[in-house]
């Protein structure tokens, strides 16, 4: 597969910890245009106030202040950002929450404790379906 390893990639959680390790298995892969937001609405006004277009978003779902299900159906509706694949990545594992997240137009979940195979999968499977 031919990777766009300059695209711009988003990583909204609000767990520093957590934003760290997404990161650094991005970049050991080779992707360096990453920006950080600890919860929704600081993603929002990242995404609003900031010239960069963001190509792929990684979400937390629990967050305070805007959680990542209130994200990405403010994304969805927004004509600027409603195509931006947004992996989301929870230790929510429960069917009804994950087929919602699904139904908001998710496009792909992670499930954490998650290790660098996972997120690879999930990422290459997500730049795939944008590709096509």
């Amino acid at each position: 597969m031919n990777v766009d390893f300059n695209i711009n990639i988003l990583i909204v959680d609000d767990m520093a910890e957590l934003r760290e390790a997404l990161s650094s298995i991005l970049q050991a892969e080779g992707f360096n245009r990453i920006d950080e937001a600890e919860d929704g609405l600081k993603a929002i006004d990242l995404m609003t106030s900031n010239l960069t277009k963001f190509d792929l978003i990684f979400s937390d779902i629990n967050m305070p202040n805007c959680t990542g299900l209130q994200l990405l159906e403010k994304l969805k509706v927004h004509s600027k950002f409603k195509d931006i694949p947004v992996i989301m990545v929870s230790t929510e594992n429960e069917k009804d929450i994950i087929m919602e997240a699904v139904m908001l137009g998710a496009a792909n979940y992670i499930i954490k404790p998650f290790n660098e195979t996972v997120v690879k999968q999930k990422l290459y499977e997500t730049l795939n379906k944008i590709k096509k």
